[in-house]
């Protein structure tokens, strides 16, 4: 079995702490995209007086697609 020099796995070490800040970074940008739009949509049904938050409701899932495919782009766009 070879041994690994210091240069390799300093770099294998900065591989996966890139990974790591790179998906927590995703899923922030996820949480601030949904929570943006559900908070819009609650502000409407608030403004509005509705019973039933509709509005919360569709712009909630607006937000899980948008931030569904903000993903799918830097994660395709991206390389490892």
């Amino acid at each position: 079995m070879q041994k690994k020099n210091p240069q390799e796995k300093k770099k294998q070490f900065l591989n996966s702490a890139n990974s790591y800040v790179k998906y927590s970074a995703l899923a922030f940008q996820m949480i601030g995209i949904i929570g943006i739009c559900t908070f819009i949509g609650y502000k409407i049904d608030e403004y509005q007086q509705n019973k039933t938050p509709v509005v919360t409701g569709l712009l909630s899932l607006v937000g899980v697609i948008i931030a569904l495919c903000t993903v799918f782009r830097d994660l395709l766009n991206k390389k490892p």
